[in-house]
């Protein structure tokens, strides 16, 4: 199915609230959702192909079979990881938003527990490898729609945190993958992204499965980075891009977390006033 014929299909599906029951075969046309998901179309990707399969997802139209096949098409080569490394071309819109369908997959897991710890493994794989491999950070691009790396990132980090089959090493990867994105240095975020990342950080800490001594090193790492130490090969303004989003983002993460009283936070906020305030 072609791009025009299928932003049709789907723009009358929109007109009745996107109910599955108007569609012969669901899981057929969601199928043809994930060859289009990466379209630069915003309409296209975003409003209509997003919006159904989250909705479909959510409403549990798909089998646990199914909903595997997504969840295999989503993470592989051709989806998550199309042409990764590229930098202001239109595939960054593949792999954002096929991370951001791993969401309402395992908040359908949550509900009712499909897949098994190799499922969740292989996706915090997964997930740390796009952290450390994709370069595209842009937020929201004009005319065509958001890209938002960090952030669909970050929701997929998140919600990933929150299962039980993930143990503190595997937990502490993915706070330090998630790390990567917030020193990033080619471009100061203005999308909110800090706070995205912040609330997949709270999430991860909530587990309270990591040590305070890996807590320590990790907002020690931040605070290293953001005075852009060992930084020879970047230039003032990628120092100061860097320095801005690791601020912002130790901010937001303290402002999230600061009425909560549970074990780890208030050691985490101590951390974070001591880098805030430079003292490290």
């Amino acid at each position: 199915m072609d791009a025009s014929t299928l932003k049709q299909k789907l723009q009358q599906l929109c007109a009745v609230d996107f109910a599955a029951d108007q569609v012969k075969q669901p899981y057929e046309l969601a199928l043809h959702m994930m060859q289009h998901i990466g379209n630069p179309d915003p309409v296209l990707r975003d409003e209509l192909i997003y919006v159904t399969l989250a909705t479909w997802i959510g409403q549990n139209v798909f089998s646990d079979e199914q909903l595997k096949n997504l969840l295999d098409i989503a993470l592989d080569d051709a989806h998550l990881f199309y042409r990764i490394g590229e930098q202001g071309t239109d595939s960054v819109f593949t792999r954002t938003f096929s991370v951001l369908i791993l969401p309402p997959i395992l908040g359908i897991d949550r509900q009712r527990s499909f897949l098994r710890r190799e499922d969740m493994v292989r996706i915090q794989g997964s997930l740390i490898t796009y952290l450390k491999s994709e370069r595209d950070v842009r937020g929201y691009v004009e005319d065509k729609g958001w890209a938002h790396a960090p952030a669909h990132a970050a929701d997929a980090v998140e919600d990933l945190a929150q299962s039980p089959y993930l143990e503190s090493a595997e937990l502490l990867e993915l706070l330090h993958a998630l790390s990567i994105k917030v020193t990033e240095s080619s471009r100061a975020y203005i999308y909110e992204e800090d706070q995205r990342m912040a609330q997949a950080a709270v999430t991860i800490l909530s587990r309270n499965r990591i040590e305070q001594a890996e807590l320590a090193a990790w907002t020690e790492l931040l605070q290293t980075e953001r005075n852009g130490e060992a930084k020879d090969d970047k230039t003032l303004q990628e120092i100061s891009q860097m320095s801005l989003n690791i601020r912002m983002f130790m901010q937001s993460l303290y402002f999230a977390i600061r009425e909560k009283e549970a074990e780890p936070f208030p050691a985490v906020r101590s951390l974070l006033l001591r880098a805030l305030d430079g003292r490290g």
